[in-house]
């Protein structure tokens, strides 16, 4: 049962979440673990505290009373022992996947177990179920599973209580209207102040948990409106791969700024006077958006993120906002990447002349960060390294090759074998020597 539940659980819309949302859902889901966890334990204090009253100072002489009792004490016991271990449990992230069924399976288990103690054990017929306050314990778990916000964990549990009371109600004989009169009076303490008021304290129990119902709902949409909004006005100045996974603490970061080890791409298309000089202003818009699409298409399938479009160029990053192994591989991948996809659209419009690009790569540390006050802010990358991948690209024009990346990439992607040097003049504006490389062939 457990992997099918597990199994139930990863499925997913055919929308898929983003990762943001994802990472959202996944916090709120071990949260209330926690909570719920906490939850049956206080329940259980309140509860089992009142039996002990209501039942202090009583004269019990029937041994089936008594029975009751201590099996009512033993199931709440259990039912905060429960609780504790599946709070404990989300709190060191064990098993986080199968702790709400199991938890909310094994509260319906106890629930039913009495009833089913009192029927099978005691003698009580079954279809009385309705009048001992351990049926109100249900509704309380019910409104505990309530916390997990899972739709098919609530169905499941719902179908437990279903199934077993229905078995409790007409597993057995009918009772005849004077059969019911007599065993309600023989079971009458069940409607004494004392049980009533332990049914009290179940709708306290079930109030407090459907206050945290709501109070949890109402955190989890504040929060899911506030990110939502951060990210919809983060799309205004920052890049749109970024926005999405952002969450407040980390905008904050960006906001403060840091020192980070990125691959940079430049892409400069070469000769676009002669084009816009040619066209008439509503081609060149069109023209312009397509080369832009053919660069958003090259980003994305490797991973990059467009820091900018500089007219008939852009800036590509990888390694942001996160750094990871293959940026560098992943940046020689793109240039690629773009390099073909201009290829057919040469092909596909026959442009004369044919469109040419020039890209630049280099790897190293910048400054990246959000700069600006709040009528104004920017994401931008500053640095020596941003500076030696433009003159890079620059550098395409003199050496007739359409891409060239710097060592430090190419020993960084671990192509070294694919690559060879260029002969090339200094670079404008850079100090120290760089080596540049071609693809072979």
């Amino acid at each position: 049962m457990r992997s099918a539940w597990v199994s139930l659980r990863k499925r997913r819309s055919p929308r898929e979440l983003s990762d943001a949302t994802t990472r959202l859902i996944r916090e709120a889901d071990t949260g209330a673990l926690q909570r719920a966890g906490m939850v049956r334990v206080v329940v259980a204090g309140i509860l089992l505290i009142t039996v002990v009253l209501a039942a202090h100072g009583v004269q019990l002489v029937n041994p089936m009373a008594m029975k009751q009792i201590a099996a009512a004490e033993m199931t709440l016991a259990l039912f905060g022992v429960s609780g504790w271990g599946s709070a404990w449990l989300a709190s060191k992230r064990i098993a986080v996947e199968q702790l709400p069924v199991s938890t909310a399976v094994l509260d319906a288990l106890l629930v039913l177990g009495n009833l089913a103690y009192s029927h099978w054990g005691l003698g009580i017929p079954g279809g009385l179920f309705a009048v001992f306050p351990v049926v109100w314990v249900v509704p309380i778990t019910l409104a505990a599973v309530a916390i997990h916000y899972q739709p098919r964990l609530q169905i499941l549990v719902a179908l437990i209580y279903v199934v077993g009371l229905s078995l409790l109600a007409f597993g057995g004989e009918a009772l005849t209207p004077a059969e019911r009169q007599r065993d309600l009076s023989e079971i009458n303490a069940v409607f004494s102040e004392q049980a009533n008021l332990v049914r009290l304290a179940m709708i306290l129990s079930l109030a407090l948990i459907l206050i945290l119902v709501a109070r949890q709902g109402r955190v989890l949409l504040e929060r899911a409106v506030r990110e939502t909004t951060l990210r919809v006005n983060l799309t205004r100045y920052l890049p749109r791969e970024l926005a999405p996974v952002l969450t407040e603490q980390a905008f904050a970061s960006l906001r403060r700024g840091r020192r980070a080890r990125v691959t940079v791409l430049f892409v400069d298309m070469r000769a676009s006077t002669s084009f816009g000089e040619t066209m008439d202003p509503a081609r060149l818009a069109v023209f312009i958006t397509s080369f832009r699409r053919r660069v958003l298409r090259a980003a994305s399938r490797h991973g990059g993120v467009i820091d900018k479009f500089t007219g008939d160029g852009a800036l590509v990053l990888f390694g942001v906002p996160g750094a990871g192994d293959d940026d560098a591989r992943r940046a020689l991948a793109c240039g690629r990447t773009l390099l073909r996809l201009i290829e057919r659209w040469n092909i596909k419009r026959q442009f004369d002349p044919p469109v040419r690009v020039g890209i630049g790569i280099h790897t190293g540390e910048v400054f990246c960060g959000v700069v600006g006050d709040e009528s104004r802010l920017e994401f931008t990358v500053v640095g020596e390294t941003v500076n030696i991948a433009s003159r890079i690209e620059q550098a395409t024009k003199n050496t007739d090759c359409d891409l060239l990346a710097s060592a430090e990439t190419v020993q960084d992607a671990d192509e070294a074998g694919s690559w060879i040097e260029v002969a090339h003049e200094p670079l404008r504006g850079v100090t120290r020597n760089v080596v540049l490389l071609k693809p072979v062939g």
